[in-house]
């Protein structure tokens, strides 16, 4: 049986609608026409909250003012017109849709919206979906709205997220999520929570060019420490990172990895003393694989990996550094002395290197040097 019961007005709009009021008063007298004029005008007055704005508001109307049912309807919609709404452009609803993030630290979260208990994430997906099909129906800004997702979840959702719908229906069954709801007290969430909370690491001023012939009375400088290339390498070999499997157990191993670098190195690029985490079912770093996907077979420059499966950015940057180290040593026909800086040193230092470079840009050079050798002097892992 459809429910007629109407709910007291209060007529102060907080909280109330005074057209939804009007419509659940003439609903229930759709209900029955047993109704005459001087009943329907006695419910509509049973229906205000006594003591309220809108109860005083009916003891100061004339008789002519509600002698019928519709000419109160009139004097009433006058008191309390309908509301507009004011519709948003179609790059507004856009602007709104590509704003939509979903917060690491809610994913797996029961949330509650009219009286329904859902988990947030998938509110989050179904609110997208909605949006996105009204606003955007060829399904062109998906792309940019799986930005909005956290990475550790959005390396699980696969290939087929082409419409609207079908990213809804992903995040809704992903199997690493289904996993978290069976044991919801921890899980990613807590990981994605110290990934949060991590203290971002402290910016660093602009580069400045350095004095290479200080005068004699001037203070020394900190001078940055160095490691030959056969030392960094011998570090990185002796402690190599557990690489996890392609599995939902394996991904929320993954996930803790990750947010225990955040919580010790923050924003920090990788290097020999603090080795990157490396994507569930990946190669290892210097075994030759493409940096952009971490698998063998082929080098970066050949990937046709979407982008959706390709390595974080930073572990990218770690693999190229890994390989970079290993051709230089490799191109022993050189004869040039290639000196390292170690991350840690650099920032206390906070200038640049041999009074040149910044670190950055010298960390930029050695990829870069890298990225010019890579194919020339070793084969593609079969």
């Amino acid at each position: 049986m459809t429910d007629t019961t109407v709910k007291l007005f209060k007529g102060d709009n907080v909280g109330e609608n005074a057209t939804d009021f009007l419509n659940g008063i003439r609903r229930r007298f759709l209900t029955t026409s047993t109704y005459s004029e001087e009943e329907k005008i006695k419910y509509f007055e049973l229906s205000l909250k006594d003591g309220s704005y809108a109860s005083l508001w009916f003891s100061k109307l004339t008789a002519a003012e509600k002698k019928t049912f519709k000419d109160l309807t009139m004097v009433f919609r006058l008191q309390w017109p309908a509301k507009e709404m004011a519709e948003k452009s179609k790059g507004e609803q856009q602007e709104e849709l590509l704003s939509m993030a979903l917060d690491p630290l809610v994913v797996g979260v029961r949330v509650e919206e009219d009286g329904i208990l859902e988990w947030s994430h998938v509110r989050w997906a179904r609110k997208v979906a909605e949006l996105g099909a009204r606003v955007d129906k060829d399904s062109a800004l998906i792309t940019q709205v799986l930005k909005n997702i956290p990475d550790a979840l959005l390396l699980q959702l696969g290939p087929k997220r082409e419409t609207w719908a079908e990213l809804a229906g992903l995040i809704a069954v992903n199997a690493t999520i289904a996993l978290l709801q069976q044991t919801p007290t921890r899980g990613l969430t807590a990981a994605f929570s110290n990934m949060a909370m991590a203290s971002p690491a402290r910016a660093r001023g602009d580069p400045v060019c350095r004095n290479l012939f200080p005068a004699a009375n001037t203070a020394a400088k900190p001078v940055p420490r160095y490691r030959p290339d056969q030392e960094r390498l011998q570090m990185i070999r002796a402690v190599p990172v557990t690489i996890q499997p392609r599995t939902p157990a394996g991904q929320v191993l993954y996930v803790q990895q990750m947010a225990a670098y955040t919580q010790a190195h923050g924003a920090g690029k990788p290097s020999e003393d603090r080795p990157y985490p490396l994507t569930p079912g990946t190669a290892a770093v210097g075994s030759g694989e493409c940096h952009q996907c971490g698998q063998l077979g082929h080098f970066f420059d050949k990937c046709t990996a979407a982008a959706e499966r390709r390595v974080p950015e930073m572990e990218m940057r770690w693999r190229q550094i890994v390989q970079s180290i290993i051709s230089r040593i490799a191109r022993t026909a050189r004869e040039v002395t290639t000196v390292n800086v170690v991350a840690d040193e650099v920032e206390e230092f906070d200038g640049d290197v041999f009074g040149a470079y910044p670190s950055a840009e010298y960390d930029q050079l050695v990829i870069e040097e890298f990225l010019a050798q890579q194919g020339k002097g070793r084969g593609p892992s079969a």
